[in-house]
């Protein structure tokens, strides 16, 4: 093994074995501390890795008081720390539609005694209406899509339909406001929830977005960073910044 994998699985036991011990840790993301009850080791670890991914948007893109539209909330991993960065004049409006996570999600928003979060119960995408929601255990790449990269290990898949909404029909029935900033982690879904915001995306200031590798090894696609900026300049988006090789910021007003 080389040195960088070794560390790498070094820092991987060493968070299971934390996790046997407390389920809760302290994490320091981009500056901003917050506490999280994992619900499982894998969940614990990532969490651990989340470090500086916030750094790509912190005042450019996201900015204190910001109305905040976290689409695909899991556990709260960004949630919490947005939520705690844009203050009391600020408010995130969380989708999350698993059972599991969106209990870990709420115990989450709480530990870090949050006010200004309001979590809704349903998947975004390019309509209204009802969708099949497939659930990998010990996994959080849940989706609307059958196939994943990221398998349960147990091979289990679960099924649950769950309520699925468009962002413009949200906000255009006052649901929620219309928003500063909007983060996307949806598994492969991202050209589904990009065109539910046709309506109201150019009154965005920003979008971060993370491109699903789904997007070319499953659906055929392309490279998911060409695809998602691709579709966001036939929305009219055009200042569009690759942070890595997953993400993406899109500056639009």
């Amino acid at each position: 093994m080389t040195p960088s994998k070794i560390n790498y699985e070094f820092v991987r036991r060493r968070c299971f074995r934390r996790f046997q011990k407390n389920p809760i840790l302290r994490v320091s993301q981009s500056g901003i501390v917050s506490s999280f009850h994992a619900i499982t080791a894998k969940n614990y670890w990532h969490l651990y890795l989340n470090r500086n991914e916030m750094d790509a948007y912190l005042g450019e893109a996201l900015k204190p008081g910001d109305v905040v539209l976290d689409i695909g909330g899991s556990v709260g991993a960004y949630t919490v720390p947005i939520a705690k960065f844009v203050g009391s004049s600020g408010s995130v409006h969380v989708f999350e539609p698993e059972p599991e996570s969106l209990m870990a999600l709420k115990r989450n928003i709480a530990l870090n005694n949050l006010t200004n979060c309001f979590v809704h119960e349903l998947a975004i995408g390019s309509n209204d209406g009802s969708v099949t929601f497939f659930i990998r255990p010990e996994k959080d790449t849940h989706s609307i899509f059958e196939k994943s990269l990221a398998v349960s290990p147990t091979g289990r898949l679960d099924r649950l339909e769950v309520p699925i909404r468009s962002i413009d029909s949200l906000i255009r029935d006052g649901v929620v406001p219309l928003p500063n900033f909007v983060k996307v982690d949806v598994e492969g879904a991202e050209l589904e929830v990009l065109s539910g915001m046709k309506e109201t995306i150019n009154q965005v200031r920003a979008l971060y977005i993370e491109c699903h590798d789904t997007l070319e090894a499953d659906m055929r696609l392309g490279n998911p960073i060409d695809v998602v900026s691709a579709h966001l300049v036939t929305l009219g988006v055009t200042n569009i910044r690759k942070v890595d090789s997953n993400h993406i910021v899109a500056l639009i007003s």
